[in-house]
């Protein structure tokens, strides 16, 4: 059966004779498959009677509905399951590809019967010493080594809020699902395909040298505080007179022209300070005085001028001034979201094909919305 498209663009986007199906509705399923319908894919909800998960995010919009199910799911088509326990949905049996988490799925049997392509979102993946366990996005942090290094000396790690980790995941996913369906166009697989995305693993690209650490049983590096990260320094946002800036500096000329940028000229030269593990290591001394220059400039300033000199820094706008950044709005960085009778900005898709654009934001569709369009035949 055939779904009218949600816009006339739709037919010249890459995946637009592409049918997913997500089963679950978890923020990493939901972010796998919202990458394919941001370049035309039919994404279709199969919904229980409550609707998914992500309904019930925060942060809730002044309707009630959750801004972050918008986020996730623009372009999509929302169909009620046609039991409580999605077993046997006729609607998988049309999909080119169906993305389920195992938590929200525990028998995925039917799938197996119909041999369609799928792809299994979990914490830990359906196999390994993990697998049975129950995970969350600080779980993961966690695991990873990522959190550990995040906070004061003294106190513990600080635990990122949100939902990064899941959404690492769905990426993760979502590129491998991809590599599937091309092999399969080409020629190259001729049978249906069964893949395994872990959270867990996905994040590990965060911690590539961790991992390699804990294999050599090398000692752990110590949290070292606010804004210090090593091997580098100054690495870090910190605060101007005006604004927030990113800093980088790694090179010896890095560090000269951070120097003169700041009129701290008389640490340019300092033979210990063209170390950046030496500058870490001295940021007791380094840093009380690069806060006091910093706080004499304005962040936008320093950003345009430190740009002609060649040195690694970036512009970090306030929540405030986030939709005004010019780069922003030249790109399309934020698109608009309508769900309901609401319209939010929310960020666009990471990625760009420019001979064939994306949607940038779109509708959400109400729970059910689409039930009528599929007569529910294989």
């Amino acid at each position: 059966m055939t779904i009218a498209p949600h816009s006339d663009a739709l037919a010249s986007q890459v995946f637009c004779d592409l049918t997913v199906v997500d089963v679950s509705g978890s923020v990493a399923t939901s972010y796998a498959s919202k990458l394919f319908a941001d370049y035309g894919a039919s994404v279709i909800n199969v919904e229980p009677p409550e609707g998914f998960r992500t309904r019930r995010l925060k942060p809730m919009l002044s309707s009630g509905d959750s801004a972050m199910h918008g986020y996730l799911h623009t372009n999509k088509y929302s169909v009620l399951a046609s039991r409580s326990l999605f077993q046997d949905e006729p609607v998988a049996s049309q999909a080119d590809l169906v993305i389920f988490d195992p938590e929200h799925l525990p028998n995925t049997d039917y799938l197996t019967d119909i041999a369609i392509n799928t792809c299994a979102v979990s914490w830990y993946g359906l196999t390994g010493r993990y697998s049975s366990f129950k995970g969350s996005n600080a779980a993961v942090h966690a695991l990873s080594g990522l959190m550990r290094g995040i906070g004061t000396v003294e106190g513990p790690p600080v635990i990122p809020p949100g939902y990064q980790a899941q959404m690492i995941g769905g990426l993760s996913a979502f590129n491998g699902a991809l590599g599937h369906l091309l092999a399969q166009r080409l020629g190259n697989l001729k049978t249906p395909f069964e893949l395994d995305a872990s959270i867990l693993e996905a994040n590990m690209c965060f911690t590539d040298l961790g991992a390699i650490n804990a294999y050599n049983e090398n000692p752990l590096p110590p949290r070292m505080g606010i804004n210090r990260f090593p091997p580098t320094y100054p690495l870090g946002i910190w605060p101007c007179k005006d604004g927030w800036l990113g800093v980088t500096n790694l090179t010896p000329g890095q560090w000269k022209a951070f120097c003169q940028l700041l009129d701290l000229a008389h640490f340019a030269d300092i033979e210990l300070f063209q170390s950046s593990v030496s500058r870490l290591e001295s940021s007791d001394i380094l840093e009380p005085e690069i806060l006091q220059a910093l706080a004499r400039h304005s962040a936008e300033d320093l950003f345009y001028r430190g740009q002609a000199m060649r040195i690694p820094l970036a512009r970090v706008p306030t929540m405030e001034e986030l939709f005004t950044v010019d780069q922003y709005v030249s790109r399309n960085a934020f698109s608009q979201v309508q769900i309901g009778d609401e319209t939010f900005a929310a960020p666009s898709t990471p990625f760009r094909l420019f001979a064939a654009p994306p949607h940038f934001g779109g509708p959400v569709a109400a729970l059910g919305a689409h039930t009528q369009q599929w007569d529910g035949a294989p």
